[in-house]
């Protein structure tokens, strides 16, 4: 009978460090489930600049301000004779137009480098006219003198040309260049900041070089 006794005791020892085996294997597993969460934003911390570049690496124009434009162009077109003025060959044209000029700049020329621990420098090139579109030209008036019919006729597609020519969008883009500046800021900010809302940022514009 003691014989048996021993056994059986030896047996549930046996079992009683199983147990506490798996448990321990259990509990293990547990913590480690419960650390795990913390590895994915470790390993965002070190994703940020990669992907804050590749935010940035725009190819495209990127348009930064839409203005309505709207005026009267006017014309004026008369005949001469062996250097003198023909009176009354006068004519005078008057072009109303509307349309909405697109200004931004080439997204592929911008740059971002890092200055520092969570900081970046932002160099915006020069504005540039990108397009227009709701163009409307139509012919608002004409003052033709008696003898106008000596005179051509204006040359509408012309005029239409002088009021999109590369003088008329660059003093669009002057007389806009503050807000262009605002709204370049705003538009690469609010993409970083997209990604990481802690980092501090400088602009350094091309028209200041």
């Amino acid at each position: 009978m003691a014989e048996t006794t021993t056994t059986s005791s030896s047996s549930g020892t046996n079992k009683g460090l199983v147990v506490l085996l798996v448990l321990a294997l259990a509990a293990a597993a547990f913590f480690a489930y419960q650390a795990a969460p913390t590895l994915p934003f470790l390993k965002d911390v070190v994703d940020r600049d990669s992907r804050t570049v590749a935010s940035l690496s725009r190819e495209e124009q990127v348009v930064l301000l839409s203005l309505g434009i709207q005026g009267i162009a006017e014309r004026n077109e008369k005949s001469s004779v062996f250097g003198f003025d023909v009176p009354g060959s006068g004519r005078a044209t008057f072009l109303q137009y509307e349309f909405n000029a697109k200004l931004g700049l080439e997204g592929k020329d911008v740059t971002i480098e890092p200055t520092g621990e969570d900081s970046f420098r932002i160099t915006i090139p020069e504005f540039v006219f990108i397009g227009h579109d709701n163009p409307n030209f139509r012919l608002a008036a004409e003052d033709n003198g008696v003898l106008s019919w000596i005179t051509p006729e204006a040359d509408t597609v012309d005029m239409i040309n002088n009021i999109l020519d590369s003088e008329a969008q660059q003093e669009y883009i002057d007389s806009n260049e503050d807000i262009l500046r605002d709204q370049a800021e705003v538009f690469y900010t609010s993409i970083i900041e997209s990604v990481d809302p802690d980092v501090t940022l400088t602009f350094d514009f091309g028209q200041d070089r």
